[in-house]
């Protein structure tokens, strides 16, 4: 009779320890996607001011162009990602 009364306590005590790692894990999954979208800017806008300072120093118009273009689709994308995770607003 015991026996059995340990081991319900231990089933409560493992899914409770599930719930929790579930919601980390989600947390986690979250916080990644934040810092990839604002990795995704901070390596466009590296790549820009790589591809001007190549220019400057006689190399190829297509590096500022390039580089432009990934800046702003990274941009485009994070800020459209940011939009929806925001929670929407009650209107009266």
């Amino acid at each position: 009779m015991q026996l059995s009364a340990e081991h319900s306590a231990l089933a409560a005590t493992t899914f409770t320890c599930h719930d929790q790692a579930v919601v980390n894990l989600s947390k986690i999954a979250r916080q990644a996607d934040i810092f990839l979208d604002l990795m995704g800017v901070a390596v466009g806008s590296l790549l820009l001011v790589i591809g001007v300072e190549t220019y400057r120093d006689g190399g190829s118009v297509g590096w500022p162009i390039a580089g432009s273009v990934l800046f702003l689709i990274n941009l485009w994308v994070a800020c459209r990602r940011f939009a929806r995770r925001r929670k929407p607003t009650l209107s009266s």
